[in-house]
């Protein structure tokens, strides 16, 4: 799924981008729902989906889980929402990125714009926070049958020869399990980066931060801090731009009337789209005064500047 922002809205901790859409679908349609409000022992694990959809007398009338385009991921839902149905007879849907598309098309907002808000605000992280009281499944115990069905499963991977049973020696070792009576690597005090707690990890470990969340925020301070310097060459590069195109053109630009500006610039704007694939005027605006302004301050700037070059 598309778990890389997670965050609160309305209480809930959604964990992906395509659940915050689906709760802003339901709250502009008024229908009445929760998150996560159950579990469900449908025999090979513990289920729990992620939004109960309630009709206007209270009582639930289906059950939707979200996932992303993952093939596997689809199918793996679709068999536990079925047996959901089997088990307790309650009426489900699977969506994903094709369904949401379809919902918002006749909706006065575009998915996109929804989910470029979700990315944006600050309640959001990029980790993906899926540890201690965050997890879905925190604190759910198996019940006895399933427990014995995990047992089987797990004692036919030790006495198999797959790759699966490598992975598990592997996983051992990586945890120290297998290593007992041996020298464990030492552990150290650190700051966190971001929030200044203190943590323990290996002093081998690279680890910065005291949990996903702070990672997270890191993740969004640097990429933030990248896109603005980015935006900022950008900008410089289309002012320079136009102040060459000003003084090359400097007879068309004094003689152009202010009531006449969209004519002037019309080959400059269409050669700033070719150079540098902005055609928002917003943008060029802000890249010559640092905000949005209009047409007529853009050319009075490009007047000055052939001014300048004259005297």
């Amino acid at each position: 799924m598309n778990r890389g922002y997670a965050g609160f809205y309305k209480g809930f901790y959604l964990r992906s981008s395509y659940e915050y859409a689906y709760a802003i679908y339901l709250d502009y349609h008024k229908v009445n729902w929760t998150y996560e409000a159950k579990t469900f022992d449908i025999g090979y694990k513990i289920y729990k989906p992620d939004f109960f959809i309630f009709d206007q007398n209270g009582s639930l009338s289906k059950i939707v889980e979200i996932k992303s385009r993952n093939k596997e991921a689809k199918e793996g839902a679709r068999m536990a929402l079925e047996k959901i149905k089997t088990l307790h007879g309650i009426d489900n849907e699977l969506i994903s990125y094709e369904e949401l598309l379809n919902f918002y098309e006749y909706l006065p907002f575009t998915l996109n714009s929804v989910i470029t808000k979700w990315i944006k605000s600050k309640d959001t992280t990029i980790n993906k926070s899926l540890s201690g009281s965050l997890n879905g499944h925190f604190n759910i115990k198996h019940s006895p049958a399933t427990k014995r069905k995990i047992g089987e499963h797990t004692r036919q991977l030790w006495n198999s020869n797959s790759g699966a049973k490598q992975r598990m020696l592997d996983g051992l070792k990586k945890s120290g399990l297998s290593q007992k009576g041996k020298i464990k690597t030492p552990r150290e005090k650190r700051r966190c980066l971001i929030c200044n707690s203190e943590f323990i990890t290996l002093v081998s470990s690279p680890k910065k931060f005291c949990n996903r969340v702070c990672a997270g925020k890191s993740a969004i301070q640097n990429a933030t801090k990248v896109y603005v310097n980015k935006r900022k060459v950008l900008h410089g590069e289309i002012k320079q731009f136009i102040i060459e195109w000003s003084v090359a053109n400097s007879s068309l630009v004094l003689s152009t009337p202010l009531n006449k500006v969209s004519t002037t610039i019309s080959s400059m704007l269409d050669q700033i789209e070719n150079s540098f694939g902005v055609k928002d005027l917003r943008v060029i605006s802000k890249a010559v005064f640092g905000e949005d302004r209009g047409r007529k301050d853009l050319l009075l700037f490009m007047k000055s500047v052939c001014n300048e070059k004259i005297c």
